[in-house]
């Protein structure tokens, strides 16, 4: 009896032991894809990924069965990572500073954000996670507007809808990608073209208490 008690917890203890080396190896492949990405490798291989990770990359497509399962687990790291940087000092019914708030808290944060997202776009088009990924992005961008200068819903829907195209990271990268704007520019030219079409609102004045 006693044999067999030890014999199941030495199974036990090996058990827990491969589960705790599989979680280790999983952080460090995500990681590892992370920092390849940041550095400018918006497809980097297996075994770039398995070199960076120092594992083999049986040891990668062992933890990560398809590339699907990892595009998910690379979505969750970054939405911890990106998410909490979104908040923003709303202590004023001032549309218009609020609005110079939120611009400044994104040109930053798309900088940041711009390596992934452009590395999730170049396979969107073969990733249901990637796919879902952007349209979660593009949802938040545009509530998270209403919520900085449009709660009281006052704003006329066309100046709205203008500044939610010229703040969204889609005009960054054009910006940043297509016209060759450094960072300071590209954020002069964002904040110029947000408030060139807030300007045109005249009516909606301050925030109202909702």
């Amino acid at each position: 009896m006693g044999d067999k008690l030890q014999q199941e917890d030495s199974l036990i203890q090996m058990e827990d032991g491969r589960n705790r080396r599989r979680t280790a190896n999983r952080e460090r492949i995500v990681e590892a894809l992370l920092q390849l990405i940041r550095a400018g490798s918006l497809s980097p291989s297996s075994q770039e990924v398995a070199e960076k990770a120092k594992v083999s990359p049986r040891t990668v497509f062992r933890c990560f069965q398809d590339m699907e399962t990892l595009y998910r687990e690379i979505s969750s790291a970054l939405h911890k990572e990106f998410l909490p940087r979104a908040s923003l000092d709303l202590d004023t019914p001032d549309r218009r500073l609020r609005l110079h708030r939120l611009l400044i808290n994104r040109a930053s944060m798309f900088e940041d954000m711009r390596p992934f997202r452009l590395a999730a776009e170049a396979h969107r088009h073969l990733s249901p996670a990637l796919a879902q990924d952007h349209a979660f992005l593009a949802m938040m961008e545009k509530s998270r507007l209403v919520t900085v200068i449009n709660p009281d819903s006052a704003m006329d829907e066309t100046v709205f809808q203008g500044i939610c195209a010229v703040t969204g990271f889609d005009f960054w990268r054009r910006l940043r990608i297509d016209q060759e704007l450094d960072c300071a520019m590209a954020t002069e030219v964002m904040t110029n073209s947000a408030f060139a079409i807030f300007d045109t609102d005249e009516t909606a004045g301050p925030i109202k208490q909702v």
